[in-house]
């Protein structure tokens, strides 16, 4: 009997842990909703696409070059759209968020982003986002040269070292 209460107890606490897990999941889903995550990843891509076209000046990229280098970068994006997109990005986020925080605390930001001041971080964040990432197109301007630099001192490098040992 004492054995069939404890598989009993077990099975009462498993099924309980998978409701509680069901109900967070259901509340990050909530939370993504109020956060608009999924519009968030649009901005994301649409600031990549941006960023890309700003890299064919940092990189010095030459008018005969530009036709290449715009298919090259329209491939990539593709790419990104293809697997970096809220439908993709969505179970594994929600698992995450699982993860990482209990019901108590998605209840607490679900309550957050439903306030007057939630709602204002949504809807500037992707504002917030713009500005950050224009300020890194300035910041990688100066920095890009330098990674070519090393990239072509690197393939030198390894060019020598393969010579050597032939």
């Amino acid at each position: 009997m004492k054995n069939y209460a404890l598989v009993l107890l077990l099975l009462i606490t498993s099924l309980t842990a998978n409701a509680n897990e069901t109900s967070s999941r259901e509340s990050v889903e909530k939370l993504m909703e109020l956060t608009e995550v999924s519009k968030m990843m649009d901005a994301m891509q649409q600031q990549v696409n941006n960023m890309f076209k700003g890299m064919s000046q940092q990189l010095g990229v030459s008018a005969e070059e530009k036709p290449k280098f715009d298919k090259y970068m329209t491939k990539v994006s593709e790419l990104m759209k293809e697997y970096m997109n809220w439908s993709t990005f969505k179970e594994p986020m929600i698992d995450i968020y699982t993860k990482h925080f209990s019901e108590h605390e998605i209840q607490g930001l679900i309550k957050f982003y439903q306030s007057e001041i939630g709602q204002s971080m949504t809807k500037k964040m992707p504002l917030v986002m713009q500005d950050s990432m224009a300020v890194s197109q300035v910041l990688m301007k100066d920095l890009m040269p330098k990674i070519q630099s090393l990239a072509m001192q690197m393939k030198s490098d390894i060019e020598q070292s393969r010579t050597a040992g032939e």
